[in-house]
């Protein structure tokens, strides 16, 4: 995934990354804020707007330059759904393991606890 440019508002964002998915391209919009160290901070842009694959990342730029490039690196209606799919299913099976991970070390923590704890 690689960011592709930054916009001023969201739906700017989310409007390009339409323009790009019609032509085959496969986006991602994100809010700018989640990218910042320090949240206080007011920057001047709101959205990152993201290619998810690296081979489509000239496609892009180019196709953002001019609405008259042809994609070399398009991909089919069925190809992202498949693409989304996985995606989900990954951002799943993470979420899941990293939750169990946690709720075992809670477990050994509270198990330590009972065990160390003066009677």
């Amino acid at each position: 995934m690689r960011l592709i440019a930054r916009y001023a508002s969201r739906a700017e964002a989310e409007e390009r990354a339409a323009f790009l998915r019609s032509h085959g391209i496969a986006t991602h919009v994100t809010n700018m804020a989640s990218m910042r160290l320090n949240l206080a901070h007011q920057g001047r842009y709101r959205a990152g707007l993201w290619v998810m694959l690296e081979p489509q990342y000239e496609d892009a730029e180019a196709l953002l330059e001019n609405p008259d490039h042809k994609v070399e690196q398009a991909l089919s209606e069925a190809q992202m759904a498949e693409l989304e799919t996985k995606g989900e299913a990954d951002a799943r099976r993470t979420l899941m393991k990293w939750l169990v991970i946690t709720a075992i070390a809670l477990g050994a923590v509270a198990a330590a606890v009972v065990v160390l704890a003066p009677p």
